[in-house]
């Protein structure tokens, strides 16, 4: 058997960087020997670590995912990109990548990013555990695909007071009343609590409808819709919420805004 792949993973994001370390775990083949909060730090190490395997994200501060990319001279890892911004792929297989993953990374997805790796590194190895694995989650995910939007919440799952959605391999339930703001992206949704965050495959007209039911909600953009009970101020195009967090708000929804916080002072 084919030693195991080293990798390093280099992002600024805590959540993506469990998410990544739950996934490596779940592949026998793999070993991950460090995790560094930003590039630079890793840029003093990497040549000395010399992983088979960089999971590097792009949008960091001090220096970017390609900024380090370009650091390399003779030795060039192979580089698997992880980031939440679409519009950089191109940009990545320029630098040569491996494979660009779009967070949140579905395991799936993860898993042919890292059979891509070994198919440079080792052509004849297979890992019979891995590719059943993979055969797995793909077949999981066509299912889903194949259902109609409407059936990717059970009947039964949403209450007057609470959700159920599914993260990763367990269901969470989520108080509407402690939802701060969610956060759209494609077939997923980000659910920001006042103490956490949750990742979970819906689409965001989805939950939209889920939450026209309840008056404390609105839409702001197309990306976002917020809790108004965590509104505090209103700032030309920005809303800003209790813990800080400022929003843009869209032009069609600027009057809906208005007339939510001139309700709240009723």
């Amino acid at each position: 058997m084919e030693k195991k792949l080293t990798c390093v993973i280099i992002d600024d994001e805590p959540l993506a960087q469990e998410l990544i370390e739950k996934f490596v775990k779940r592949i026998p083949s793999l070993a991950l020997i460090r995790v560094f909060d930003n590039a630079i730090e890793a840029l003093e190490e990497i040549d000395e670590l010399s992983p088979d395997i960089i999971f590097l994200d792009i949008n960091m501060p001090e220096m970017s995912g390609f900024e380090f990319i370009r650091t390399f001279n003779k030795v060039r890892p192979n580089v698997i990109m992880t980031t939440a911004y679409p519009q950089f792929a191109i940009e990545g297989y320029e630098h040569d990548v491996v494979d660009y993953l779009l967070k949140p990374i579905p395991f799936d997805r993860f898993v042919r990013a890292i059979n891509k790796v070994r198919d440079k590194i080792h052509p004849s190895f297979i890992e019979p555990k891995v590719l059943s694995e993979n055969h797995l989650v793909a077949n999981s995910t066509s299912e889903e695909n194949e259902k109609n939007e409407d059936d990717l919440i059970d009947p039964g799952m949403v209450r007057d007071n609470f959700l159920w959605v599914k993260e990763d391999r367990k269901l969470v339930k989520v108080d509407f009343n402690e939802i701060v703001y969610v956060e759209g992206m494609k077939d997923y949704i980000k659910i920001f609590l006042p103490k956490t965050m949750i990742i979970t495959y819906m689409r965001m007209g989805k939950m939209e409808n889920i939450l026209a039911t309840r008056n404390k909600f609105l839409r702001i953009n197309r990306s976002f819709i917020i809790n108004t009970k965590f509104m505090v101020a209103l700032d030309g195009n920005m809303v800003e919420l209790d813990n800080g967090k400022k929003l843009s708000i869209g032009s069609n929804y600027k009057d809906i805004i208005k007339n939510a916080m001139k309700a709240q002072l009723r």
